[in-house]
């Protein structure tokens, strides 16, 4: 709900006050949620130790190793391009604000309805489901090229990209389950940083992109990297722990 809503209305309230206000205003909403997190969460005490070595020991593993890099570039992908929707949006579909905010709720809302679907309809071997996050949100990149001038168009493609950029969460993580099961807390570990660090470089690289060429170029990067991870996947076999 959060990512359904959040976008959209820093979006509309940005448009009518700026920015630097609605970062203002989200500052004291912080705050509280921190001392709720204090307050509500239980504790939850290590069982056992971990340590650097067991994130060596997985890294060791080929599998594990390719199923991480193309993780990291399907989500390098998707914040390439997710990071910058909103000049796309405003720049070559042309929508002001209200415009932004209705098609941003939407994405949102579709990313609400991938969750829901993925977790639960996603059962068993998910390694043939591996690349379809990249093939799917590499596709609706790639139609945004040609028919984003239109909102109607750009909107539904956006619908297909909200909800499979949410199911790619839970596909990735549980091929992560069930393929580092003997160490769940080095996979997590990984996983989260993998991911954190492909939306910090997803970012940057668009950010220049933009900056020295322009935003038809940030999609095109965004569907290069999309390729390259279905290249790596393929039927998603290499990527599962052998038997």
């Amino acid at each position: 709900m959060a990512a359904a809503f959040a976008a959209p209305i820093g979006s509309y309230f940005g448009g009518l006050f700026g920015w630097r206000e609605v970062f203002w205003a989200l500052t004291p909403l912080v705050a509280a949620n921190l001392v709720w997190h204090l307050v509500a969460l239980p504790s939850l005490p290590a069982r056992g130790q971990r340590g650097i070595g067991d994130m060596l020991d997985l890294l060791r593993r080929r599998y594990f190793l390719i199923g991480l890099i193309a993780s990291m570039l399907s989500w390098g992908s998707a914040f390439t391009l997710f990071t910058y929707l909103r000049p796309f949006l405003e720049q070559v579909t042309g929508v002001g604000v209200t415009g932004l905010s209705i098609l941003l709720l939407t994405l949102g809302c579709a990313g609400f309805v991938g969750t829901w679907a993925s977790g639960r309809f996603i059962t068993g071997d998910v390694s043939r489901l591996l690349r379809l996050p990249a093939l799917t949100m590499g596709a609706v990149t790639a139609g945004l090229l040609v028919v984003g001038g239109w909102p109607i168009a750009a909107g539904v493609l956006l619908v297909v990209w909200g909800a499979m950029n949410t199911a790619m969460s839970v596909i990735w993580m549980t091929w992560m389950s069930q393929n580092a099961e003997d160490a769940p807390e080095a996979a997590g570990g990984l996983m989260v940083a993998a991911v954190q660090a492909s939306i910090l470089l997803g970012a940057v690289v668009g950010g220049l992109l933009l900056d020295h060429l322009s935003i038809h170029a940030v999609l095109i990067a965004s569907i290069a990297l999309a390729a390259v991870a279905v290249l790596i996947v393929r039927d998603g076999r290499t990527l599962l722990k052998p038997l």
